[in-house]
C-alpha cells in the first residue's frame, strides 16, 4: 500500500480486534517508522515500548479498559523524556505526535488497525500506574498507547469535512 492510500484508509479503530497475533517483525517496522519521524532540534525524546502480546497489553487494559485495548493482541506505548529539553525549548508534544502519526500510518500500510489512545492517561494516578507497569524511569511521561491488530469487521471511519471547508489559498477563508 502506498503512502497516500495509507493516509486515506487510516482511521481510529475503536472496536474489537481479532485475536490474531501481530508479528514482532511488523511491530518493529511500525516502531521504526515512529522513530524516523522528525524531532525538534533532533532532541529524540521519544521512547517506545513494544507490547508484543496480549499478556503484555493486559496490565494497561486493566488501568484503562476500552473495547479496543481489551481485545488488542499487541500495542506500542509512546513515552517522552521530560528532561530532553534543548536550550529553552521542549519538543515533547511535537515529537511524540509525529512519531505516533507515522506509526499509525505504518500500521495501516501493513494491514492493521490502530487507535491513538491517550485520554485514560490524563488521570495522574493512571499515568503513574502505567509508568510503573511499563518500568519507565523517573522523568518519563506516557503520552499515548497504540493498540495494534487486525480489526474484527470493517471498522468505521468518521466523516471528514470537505477539503474546501478546511483549506484556503493566500488568506483564511479565501
Amino acid at each position: 500500500m502506498d503512502l497516500f492510500e495509507s493516509i486515506e484508509k487510516r482511521y481510529s479503530h475503536k472496536e474489537r480486534f481479532l485475536p490474531d497475533s501481530v508479528s514482532l517483525k511488523d511491530l518493529e517496522q511500525i516502531a521504526k517508522a515512529g522513530l524516523a519521524a522528525p524531532t525538534g532540534n533532533n532532541s529524540q525524546c521519544v521512547r517506545l515500548i513494544i507490547l508484543p502480546d496480549r499478556k503484555s497489553v493486559q496490565p494497561l487494559c486493566d488501568i484503562a479498559p476500552t473495547e479496543g485495548m481489551s481485545t488488542a493482541p499487541s500495542a506500542i506505548a509512546v513515552l517522552t523524556d521530560k528532561k530532553a529539553q534543548v536550550a529553552k525549548w521542549n519538543f515533547e508534544m511535537e515529537d511524540y505526535s509525529a512519531a505516533a502519526t507515522q506509526m499509525l500510518l505504518a500500521a495501516t500500510a501493513l494491514g492493521y488497525a490502530s487507535l491513538w489512545l491517550d485520554s485514560p492517561y490524563f488521570d495522574e494516578d493512571k499515568q503513574k500506574e502505567a509508568l510503573r507497569i511499563l518500568g519507565a524511569p523517573e522523568g518519563y511521561h506516557l503520552r499515548v498507547v497504540l493498540p495494534i491488530g487486525k480489526p474484527e469487521g470493517t471498522g468505521s471511519r468518521r466523516p471528514k469535512m470537505a477539503f474546501n471547508e478546511r483549506v484556503s489559498y493566500g488568506k483564511f477563508g479565501e
